[in-house]
């Protein structure tokens, strides 16, 4: 019989082998216990990596894209490092009512700026703030790469995810925003949290597991005050459970987990409060229907999920398309496509690939914009923790691959040449966030005229520097797009105003002035009568413009009309109080100084005017409180010194008043011929 050829047998290519796990971890006293030998050295390169990558970050600016609100411009901060009691400090910025920002209540990011404000003297330090910023990335990431190993992927792979989490492009909006200081905290605590649940979860020694426990509920609590978007812990909690096999009955999923349960139903019931209040949750601008949203849940996931692999376009705003085009509505089909790709896997018994999906939906289902809060559909900075499950998955396939000596290599050149892309494409984004000319610039460059927003807030931008003439095409750009938006022609005739006030235009002032006026009687012409407060701010400017041209009778009609509209405004009392000045009505400028502290208690310069007049009326203690609490505010306010002094000096106070003149004179302040007769104690 001839003999067969047979072929010769093939090394059998390695497979990716079950997740390495177990409940119970092998009893020893290893101090590697929940980490292989040798893994610190891995974290630090994922470290070393991520924070060359974020260097840049350091030089970047405030924006004015939520950084005033949250930080520059919050008045639970604003006396922080001035006298202000740290007792005062915190109550204000743990209260419900005084602590929410534009609807959100995450008061311990605010807290930590807080701190930070006090550290610089009493001065809000963006360096600072950036400063923390990535310190807090990296000590995420940290937690995250030991999250890994706890969860039994190796060191290689480990090394990949801690990679992909800390430099992958859509991390920057979560570090390089100041305001966003909320992620890179929510998230430190959050993975810290799961990384001693899984450690409860393989420990059978009930003292370590009460202590564990006790741990995991703190780093919740701490968590939830951090960001709403903690409440899905213990649904992570459940995703690690199906990943290390353990039986998911009413003790695992109700009795364990009650406490964690409890404090996330009350922290989201919290935030839906604060945020209805503020009016967040009100769709009355875009109008969707729960068709229109449902079809919007489904396309941001999709999208989140293309720019795991593509991240692109990156941007700080995607407006909602009115209408939403054609692809929103098929995006339904995509995600039940995938949904049922995930079932089979499951099926399949695949539990690192479901859990990678479970983690990353768990995280993100309640930012798919379903219930419409903010101005965007997408935001880079949601899939901050989300994506940790994707990281995860990629970790483990590459540590079962990275095992074959032979495919390290490769595996590990073509990680080097992804970090490589990810990190210049992370510094590139970076640069997009320096102040607020590059964010709205960026987001024109997408958007095109699309969207009014950006140039409405890029004209703010320049407002504010004083560049008037590049704020004024954009605004003009804004109206041009958006030509039934109140809030527009109201800014650009803000900045008309500022110009005419500003003393660079000799001759021109009345004729700004004039443009001013025209642009908000335009605001008032499309401004709905549904929109009180519109209104009033309208009016309440057309009231000043009038008042510099000394034009009382009418800048008080329409400032009474303003108040009338918005009793809360302000700035409504504020200028009323100048037209009242201006026409010698003391005691009703008085009043209107008193209202106005009322929604503005830190004005060190209203409390200065205030004492300034009840000084000239001799209502002398009551200017002394007044410039006290002037002096005490801002500390470099001279002439409330001056002010000071003389209210002393009329009350017959002669040390007093010697003392507030002398220190008058520190600030350059020069004395009138009866201030030096005043200080030298004459009468």
């Amino acid at each position: 019989m001839a003999k067969q050829n047979r072929p010769s047998p093939q090394p059998k290519r390695p497979q990716p082998q079950a997740a390495r796990s177990s409940v119970v971890p092998p009893k020893d006293t290893n101090s590697h216990r929940w980490e292989p030998a040798g893994w610190l050295r891995y974290a630090l390169i994922v470290l070393a990596v991520t924070a060359v990558c974020y260097i840049p970050s350091l030089n970047n600016d405030f924006v004015n894209w939520d950084d005033d609100p949250n930080i520059t411009e919050n008045p639970n901060l604003t006396l922080v490092g001035k006298g202000q009691s740290w007792g005062e400090t915190i109550s204000k910025i743990f209260s419900i009512e005084e602590g929410n920002v534009i609807g959100n209540y995450n008061p311990l990011p605010i807290f930590t700026f807080a701190i930070e404000k006090a550290i610089n003297g009493g001065e809000h330090s963006a360096k600072l703030i950036h400063i923390d910023n990535l310190l807090l990335h990296l000590l995420t990431v940290f937690f995250a790469f030991r999250l890994l190993l706890h969860l039994g992927v190796g060191r290689w792979g480990a090394l990949a995810g801690g990679l992909l989490f800390g430099i992958h492009p859509m991390r920057v909006e979560s570090v390089a925003w100041a305001t966003e200081r909320k992620d890179v905290l929510f998230a430190v605590f959050f993975f810290a949290a799961l990384m001693y649940y899984v450690r409860f979860v393989k420990t059978d020694d009930n003292g370590k597991r009460t202590k564990l426990y006790v741990g995991m509920l703190l780093l919740a609590v701490l968590s939830l005050l951090s960001k709403v978007q903690a409440v899905t812990l213990p649904l992570s909690m459940l995703a690690i459970d199906y990943l290390l096999r353990r039986p998911l009955n009413f003790r695992t999923i109700i009795v364990e987990k009650l406490p964690f349960w409890l404090l996330s139903t009350a922290t989201g019931l919290i935030n839906l409060y604060t945020l209805k209040v503020q009016g967040s949750t009100n769709d009355d601008v875009t109008n969707f229907t729960i068709f229109d949203r449902l079809c919007i849940g489904a396309y941001s996931y999709c999208v989140y999920l293309y720019k795991l692999f593509i991240p692109f376009p990156m941007s700080p705003l995607y407006p909602y398309p009115k209408p939403l085009p054609t692809m929103v509505y098929v995006a339904p089909l995509l995600f039940a496509a995938f949904a049922a790709g995930v079932v089979w896997l499951f099926i399949k018994g695949r539990r690192w690939p479901v859990f990678g999906v479970l983690f990353f939906t768990f995280n993100v289902m309640f930012l798919l914009q379903i219930l419409g809060a903010g101005q965007g559909y997408l935001a880079d900075r949601f899939t901050y923790v989300p994506y940790f499950g994707f990281f995860a998955l990629a970790a483990w396939y590459f540590d079962q691959y990275a095992q074959d000596n032979a495919r390290r290599s490769s595996l590990l050149v073509g990680l080097g040449v992804l970090s490589a892309v990810y990190g210049l494409w992370t510094v590139r984004q970076i640069s997009i966030w320096k102040d607020g000319e590059t964010l709205w610039s960026h987001v024109i460059k997408h958007e095109g005229k699309s969207n009014s927003l950006p140039y409405w807030n890029r004209g703010q931008y320049y407002r504010e520097k004083g560049d008037f003439a590049k704020s004024l095409q954009d605004y003009s750009e804004a109206v041009a797009i958006n030509p039934k938006n109140p809030e527009l022609y109201n800014s650009r005739g803000k900045t008309y105003f500022d110009m005419a006030m500003s003393g660079k235009f000799k001759q021109q002032e009345r004729e700004f002035v004039q443009k001013s006026i025209a642009d908000y009687d335009m605001a008032l012409k499309v401004a709905s009568e549904a929109k009180p407060k519109v209104r009033s701010e309208a009016l309440i400017n057309r009231g000043a413009a009038y008042g510099a041209q000394n034009n009382f009778a009418q800048a008080l009609n329409d400032l009474n009309e303003g108040i009338q509209l918005d009793p809360k405004n302000k700035n409504g009392y504020l200028n009323r109080s100048l037209v009242y000045f201006n026409t010698g009505k003391y005691e009703e400028t008085i009043a209107d100084y008193t209202k106005y502290l009322e929604y503005d208690p830190n004005n060190a310069n209203i409390y200065y005017e205030r004492g300034m007049i009840r000084r000239s009326l001799n209502r002398n203690q009551e200017a002394v409180d007044d410039l006290t609490r002037a002096i005490r505010l801002d500390a470099s306010l001279g002439l409330a010194y001056l002010e000071r002094a003389r209210a002393n000096a009329q009350a017959g106070n002669t040390a007093a008043a010697r003392q507030d003149y002398q220190r008058a004179q520190q600030f350059k302040i020069q004395l009138t011929p009866k201030d030096v007769e005043l200080m030298n104690g004459g009468k």
